[in-house]
């Protein structure tokens, strides 16, 4: 009888970690590449478009447009494309466009936000990347952070490069996630991709 409890408690509990993956849009996938996603953007499916991400209204020191797409040509897999300008503000030390995204249901406990930042290495000056996250629940913050620099260090394809981004931010019952790579002295215009965008 001990035995069926235990086998029974196992199959629960992995039904309920493909239910967070699936409702998130990551599916089964997800729990085995990232184990610790509490709630996962891949952009794999066309018909969801950015899946929910929008500009915000709100910037800081950034005087140019940024457009938001999901795209799956340049790299041959859907990505979220942010065209961004900062051609204006290349003496900014925090130029700063932002996006957002409310949550369909609030996640508990989340301890960072987690992503793939691409970017063309060709399209900058001697200006770098940096990001901040800020999580909400029912209007109010409840945690922001920053990141250092942002290098790409890994070589993906057509002069663009990746790094895996952590921003560490505490909070439970998140339902709104702001989002921004801010621009230090840089007058990079042309597109940033997102991948593999997650809360853990």
């Amino acid at each position: 009888m001990k035995k069926n409890a235990v086998i029974m408690s196992a199959i629960l509990l992995i039904a309920a970690v493909l239910a967070v993956s699936c409702a998130s849009g990551g599916g089964a996938k997800t729990a085995e590449t990232f184990p610790n996603a509490k709630y996962f953007w891949d952009f794999s499916d066309p018909a969801a478009g950015t899946a929910g991400w929008v500009i915000s209204d709100d910037k800081w020191d950034f005087h140019g447009t940024t457009s938001l797409s999901r795209d799956d040509k340049t790299f041959k897999k859907g990505m979220l494309r942010w065209d961004v300008d900062f051609s204006q503000d290349g003496d900014s030390d925090w130029s700063e466009p932002k996006l957002t995204v409310k949550l369909d249901k609030p996640v508990e406990n989340v301890r960072k936000i987690v992503f793939d930042f691409i970017f063309n290495q060709s399209l900058t000056n001697d200006g770098l990347f940096k990001s901040k996250a800020i999580i909400f629940n029912g209007g109010k913050e409840l945690a922001a952070a920053n990141t250092d620099a942002i290098m790409g260090i890994d070589p993906v394809s057509g002069g663009f490069v990746k790094e895996t981004v952590e921003i560490p931010v505490k909070g439970s019952s998140v339902d709104v996630i702001v989002l921004s790579i801010a621009g230090y002295k840089t007058t990079y215009k042309g597109p940033v991709f997102f991948d593999n965008l997650r809360l853990e």
